[in-house]
């Protein structure tokens, strides 16, 4: 929302596109996460080292 209460659509795409995670380092997280599972583990943060820009790993729920 603006500071005048309305929605900001345009700013809120802005923010949910910087705060996805690119196409392929999410790709990249499926394969390691599966890998990580046989083993016990979670993997609850990824980073890029081009960027430096650190993606946290959303919790799956169980279903």
């Amino acid at each position: 929302m603006n500071h005048e209460g309305y929605q900001d659509s345009t700013a809120e795409k802005a923010v949910r596109r910087y705060n996805q995670m690119p196409y392929h380092m999410h790709r990249a997280l499926t394969d390691l996460q599966d890998i990580a599972s046989l083993f016990g583990f979670d993997i609850i943060t990824i980073k890029d080292r081009r960027t430096g820009r650190k993606y946290r790993v959303e919790e799956k729920t169980n279903q």
